[in-house]
């Protein structure tokens, strides 16, 4: 029987496929892998990669990312974003919400969503914020959110959710319809107290710190831990042991970020305000133990929060915005811990594939006959030196600047469009597709 001749035929490459790696072909038609297997019996295409030398990992997920837009857009927008994204070997986003205007409400979420389908070149996901009615959160649902995010310390809904009461009520009907909720979880009394020792006075970066310690973010999760166990919450970027351990034991999932494990507090003595980040950057032996934690499988996936300013914004002397552009690191900086032996492939994978898959529920992040293309080639070999005036995101800074990586994404496929290769992007605004979770009843399938 011939066979049906596929689009694209990526050959050569060794391919991680159900936790191994295995020498073979991958053949794309229609946006989906049709085949997996030896190149000998892989179907005919209309174009041929020969990857030989370089591994094909399922497409990662980055599940949170700031891509702004709209009245953000000078900091970064939908092109820019998702060509950092497939850049750097993400062809999956996550966007926040706290975008201008917010993305509050059912319609906001809609028009997000349409604007972004338009110019992205990486398929892109949606938070939303509680809705000032929780009656509108089905209907939150039904257009495809992944989750609702929470900020503990920053409201930024008409929702009281520092009302416990309110809280509880509010994340059980999310939960309902399907939506899990992400929690920026620092405590805003802790905040506010810390801040009042320095009333403002001293340098932004000793400010910042003062006014965010370690115990805001444990006792945030301690008392979402107290009030939410066994719901589906997720902890958004953990950079104290403690917490983690808090989010643990009550059935929360976790993410941590890049900058949270392999940098630390000594670098603000150095690049000062540019290394502003929230939560901040932790002393070495809490992020020694941190990615101890991370060895050892106890987080659930790994996240840039990619969150771009301005040059001009990062320097001051008005007040510095926390964040900094992650797309074009996240993957290589995993792949160097792949490199240098601390960290499995098939850990990778679980950390920035199935792992962000499962808890947002969503058909990817695996290679597999049926499943969407999405998929990166990397070369584990290769050396990148993280040069941030070379990035595609806008903004042009990096905390990780200067660094030699062992590990670099080669090629991106996004739906089966080839989005990213030989150093160019190279597919046309609108490959990338809006995410929606498969949902149950009760909740997001296991």
């Amino acid at each position: 029987m011939t066979k049906a001749p596929a689009g694209l035929n990526i050959c050569g490459a060794r391919v991680f496929y159900r936790g191994q790696l295995r020498e073979g072909c991958i053949s794309i038609s229609e946006g989906r892998i049709i085949f997996i297997g030896k190149e000998a019996h892989a179907p005919k295409a209309e174009e041929e990669v020969r990857a030989e030398g370089l591994l094909a990992l399922p497409g990662p997920i980055d599940a949170h990312v700031h891509l702004r837009d709209e009245g953000l857009a000078y900091k970064e927008d939908f092109w820019t974003g998702t060509c950092a994204a497939v850049t750097g070997g993400i062809t999956s986003v996550l966007d926040m919400p706290n975008t201008v205007p917010p993305v509050d409400s059912a319609e906001r979420l809609a028009e997000r969503a349409r604007k972004a389908e338009e110019r992205a070149v990486a398929n892109v996901g949606f938070y939303c914020l509680f809705p000032a009615e929780l009656s509108e959160l089905p209907r939150v649902a039904e257009i495809g959110a992944v989750a609702i995010k929470a900020y503990l310390h920053k409201p930024l809904t008409r929702l009281d959710i520092s009302d416990e009461a309110t809280l509880v009520k509010a994340v059980e009907l999310a939960n309902r319809v399907g939506l899990p909720v992400a929690f920026h979880a620092e405590d805003p009394r802790v905040i506010a107290e810390a801040a009042e020792t320095v009333g403002g006075e001293g340098d932004p970066v000793s400010v910042f710190l003062t006014s965010h310690p370690p115990e805001a973010e444990l006792k945030a999760v301690e008392r979402l831990a107290s009030l939410l166990a066994g719901r589906r919450v997720h902890i958004c970027h953990v950079s104290v042991p403690g917490a983690l351990k808090a989010a643990k034991r009550a059935g929360f999932t976790i993410e941590a970020t890049p900058h949270h494990l392999f940098l630390t507090s000594d670098l603000y003595g150095r690049l000062g305000t540019l290394a502003l980040v929230d939560p901040p950057l932790r002393p070495g032996d809490v992020v020694a133990r941190l990615r101890q934690a991370l060895y050892a499988g106890q987080i659930d996936l790994v996240a840039s929060d990619h969150a771009p300013h301005a040059l001009e914004e990062k320097l001051g002397p008005g007040p510095v915005p926390p964040g900094f552009p992650g797309l074009e690191t996240l993957l290589p900086l995993l792949l160097n811990e792949v490199a240098e032996r601390r960290l499995s492939l098939a850990e990778l994978v679980r950390l920035v594939c199935e792992g962000p898959a499962r808890v947002f529920g969503l058909d990817r992040g695996r290679l597999e006959v049926g499943w969407p293309a999405d998929l990166v080639l990397v070369d584990l070999k290769a050396e990148l030196v993280v040069r941030p005036g070379d990035f595609r995101s806008k903004a042009k800074y990096s905390p990780f600047e200067g660094m030699r990586l062992r590990g670099r994404p080669v090629m991106t496929v996004v739906n089966g469009v080839v989005a990213f290769r030989e150093g160019e992007v190279v597919a046309e605004p609108g490959c990338g597709t809006m995410l929606r979770p498969k949902r149950s009843p009760g909740g997001l399938r296991p």
